[in-house]
């Protein structure tokens, strides 16, 4: 099982990673998505949907029209690990790569 990061080291964790943000009181990360259109939404989607089978780290994720919200947290220790923040990067390089 995964370590529990404090509050701080997820901050840190975030900082290089534009956008998601960290939920203390819910224990989660968060990024908001939007796309040009549903259907390079849920495109997307399937890609992130591909890396967390990949990682076996599943997050929330929320499609409404063209935006995505994309929610991760480890519910074992119930707050956020390297787990969420590897998930987390490696949706980054999807949409910067």
């Amino acid at each position: 099982m995964a370590d529990l990061l404090s509050d701080e080291n997820v901050e840190k964790s975030l900082k290089g990673l534009d956008g998601w943000n960290y939920n203390d009181v819910y224990r989660q990360i968060q990024k908001d998505f939007s796309f040009n259109s549903f259907e390079s939404a849920t495109t997307f989607v399937q890609h992130v949907a591909s890396i967390a089978s990949e990682l076996t780290h599943y997050p929330e994720i929320l499609v409404k029209g063209s935006n995505v919200t994309i929610t991760s947290t480890t519910s074992e220790v119930n707050g956020i690990t390297d787990n969420d923040i590897a998930l987390a990067e490696s949706i980054e390089i999807l949409v910067t790569g």
